[in-house]
């Protein structure tokens, strides 16, 4: 049974992920009938609609026809069955999907999770929409016979379950519902029966009724929960739940969620990293107009701060907490530096890190900090290359267009130089990336005025708060021969243009905002 189960988990799996790459039928997609049959006290649900709806559809069939070998729209058919087909082979799996699965399954599938008492570990069920019910039954008896699996059917409340031995699924008002054991699905039985289910909670509705109605996939997650499950209530007490939808947009696909924040509740560090989440980020003027990935964090030392207090509450974070106190020593006895009053400062506010290629074996690039004090983040930073010169370090110091550059040599080991303009320290790793930084600013050649970036973000529909930006094919070239990747995959990658993720926090909510760009042939 045991071997049964991981088929169907992974074919819904495999499934999933090749309906939503291209899939296609012109049909509207139906209601989530699945998160009916789902308990109520669900802590996460994912949603997947195989048959969206025709305006998703064309969206994405245009997406799908701009990766190489799906242009031919006739055949993407045929080319997903064989990819699906391809990749049960290759988890060796005796499946069929043309002959065993595609003739019964239906348009959606969903996956609901929950803690329970009784469980070490959470229970998970796989609910799958059926076209024809007689035909998944007779055909998933057929695979458990041709798998030696024995079967023995055990009768609840309002519906029978079939059992092996390490799983169990069901059918169910005409869904088929699998797990790793029957008690998982008596709960779904009895939510059949009457009991509440997911979509009886009003926290469930109106989160989903926040995101965009017209999707391919959805996902929920009940922080609160999840928080106490996993002895993080006090971190995500500002958190009830979460919701996000996936979107097929015309040049690229959009992940955008939100989740309610409880301002009056929140942590006080939560509160101040919310606030600073409503603009958008300045860095991003400062960064090479050839970066091909960047990050920018609002409150980083905030975040740092609420991490060790986690880890001080948890048996498995004491390891941690003894590194960093010895990091804590190391630096004050070798550098002079109190890390916690010195370095944090630096990152109080505002930190992007940019990424533009390789020296050799070395990442190349700059460390932009825009702290609330720049002056005493200026005063820390010498302070720190005081303490380097105390262990063998040289400095010296160039000027560019009238800024002064801090070159740090630290021999055989690292070259780093700095500088200051504007209340914002740039460091690089060396004059060149202070330079190439210092310029972009004043001549306005920033990766903000890139049309990648730009476009990414105007799919996302904003920028705010803490962003991530990858020119995916920029890097994919970078990487070279460093990484075995296979000519199929490397062609698809090579046509992704970029990916983007923002958060920005907006009145009593935290959005998020994440898209996936293909460029065109």
């Amino acid at each position: 049974m045991h071997r049964l189960v991981i088929s169907l988990v992974t074919l819904i799996g495999l499934t999933g992920a090749a309906f939503l790459a291209g899939y296609l039928f012109l049909f509207s997609a139906a209601s989530d009938r699945a998160a009916t049959l789902a308990p109520a006290g669900t802590a996460f649900y994912a949603n997947v609609y195989l048959q969206p709806s025709a305006g998703q559809q064309m969206n994405l069939s245009g997406l799908i026809g701009r990766l190489p070998g799906f242009a031919d729209e006739a055949s993407l058919d045929d080319k997903v069955d064989q990819i699906v087909g391809n990749a049960l082979d290759a988890a060796g799996l005796d499946l069929d999907y043309e002959a065993d699965v595609k003739p019964w399954l239906g348009n959606q599938v969903a996956v609901a999770g929950w803690t329970d008492d009784a469980a070490t570990e959470p229970v998970m069920v796989a609910i799958i929409d059926l076209k024809d019910v007689a035909l998944a039954r007779s055909t998933l008896a057929d695979l458990a016979e041709r798998n030696g699996v024995d079967v023995r059917t055990e009768t609840v409340d309002g519906g029978e379950i079939l059992v092996g031995d390490e799983g169990a699924y069901a059918f169910v008002s005409e869904m088929l519902v699998v797990s790793d054991g029957p008690e998982a699905l008596e709960r779904v039985v009895a939510v059949a029966g009457g009991d509440a289910s997911l979509a009886d909670r009003d926290d469930f509705t109106t989160t989903m009724a926040d995101l965009p109605t017209d999707h391919l996939a959805s996902l929920f997650i009940d922080v609160a929960a999840l928080g106490e499950s996993t002895d993080t209530s006090a971190q995500l007490s500002a958190f009830s739940t979460a919701g996000a939808a996936l979107v097929a947009e015309r040049d690229g696909l959009r992940l955008s969620g939100r989740a309610p924040f409880d301002v009056e509740g929140a942590a006080s560090s939560a509160t101040a990293g919310f606030g600073l989440g409503g603009e958008p980020s300045s860095l991003v003027d400062w960064m090479p107009g050839d970066s091909v990935a960047e990050v920018v964090i609002f409150g980083l030392r905030q975040t740092l701060e609420d991490a060790e207090e986690a880890a001080a509450s948890m048996p498995e974070g004491q390891e941690a907490l003894g590194a960093l106190d010895t990091i804590r020593a190391l630096a004050a006895f070798g550098l002079g530096i109190d890390i916690d009053e010195d370095l944090l400062p630096l990152v109080d506010r505002e930190v992007g890190i940019a990424f533009t290629g390789f020296d050799g074996d070395l990442p190349r690039g700059q460390i932009l900090l825009r702290p609330e004090d720049p002056e005493g983040g200026a005063d820390a930073l010498e302070r720190l290359v005081g303490g380097l010169s105390g262990i063998g370090a040289s400095t010296s110091v160039e000027e560019h267009d009238g800024d002064e550059i801090t070159v740090v040599t630290i021999p055989d080991t690292i070259e780093v130089a700095y500088a200051v303009r504007d209340g914002i320290i740039i460091i690089g790793t060396g004059p060149e990336d202070v330079i190439a930084s210092l310029d972009a600013h004043a001549d306005g050649s920033g990766l903000a005025t890139d049309d990648a970036y730009v476009r990414a973000f105007e799919i996302a529909g904003t920028r705010a708060g803490n962003e991530i930006f990858v020119d995916v094919g920029a890097v994919v070239d970078l990487a070279g021969d460093s990484f075995e990747l296979p000519a199929d995959l490397r062609d698809i990658l090579s046509r992704i243009g970029t990916f983007g993720f923002t958060a920005p926090s907006r009145d009593d909510q935290i959005e998020f905002h994440a898209v996936l760009t293909v460029d065109e042939p």
